[in-house]
C-alpha cells in the first residue's frame, strides 16, 4: 500500500494534504510540522518526481498518431494531471541530510 513520508528526524507520518502543500516551496530543505526540524527530499525521490512531466508527451505519441479526436487528448490530459496530483505525495521519501541529484 502506498504510504506519505515520514520524517527521518521524529519518525512521524506526514498527511497527503500537509505533504502535497510542502511539496510546493522553492527551499531545498522542508520544515517538518512535528518536530520542526529540516527534512530533505531523498537522491530516488527528487528523480521519480521528475519524471512525472514524462507521461504527457507519452500520451500524445498514440493518440496523435492514430488520428484519434482530440477531446480523448483533453480528457486524457485531465486524467493524468488528476492522477499526478493525486500520487505526487506518495513518491516523497525525506532524509536528515541534502543528497545531490546525481
Amino acid at each position: 500500500m502506498m504510504k506519505t513520508p515520514s520524517c527521518a528526524n521524529c519518525q512521524n507520518q506526514w498527511s497527503w494534504k500537509m505533504t502535497w502543500k510542502k511539496s510546493f516551496t522553492f527551499k531545498q530543505a522542508i520544515t517538518c510540522p512535528y518536530c520542526k526540524e529540516k527534512q530533505y527530499i531523498t537522491k530516488s525521490a527528487r528523480q521519480k518526481l521528475c519524471l512525472m512531466p514524462m507521461i504527457f508527451p507519452l500520451i500524445n505519441v498514440p493518440i496523435l498518431t492514430f488520428g484519434v479526436d482530440h477531446i480523448y487528448l483533453v480528457i486524457s490530459y485531465v486524467i493524468c494531471i488528476i492522477g499526478v496530483v493525486i500520487g505526487m505525495p506518495y513518491l516523497f521519501n525525506l532524509s536528515n541530510e541534502d543528497e545531490p541529484l546525481w
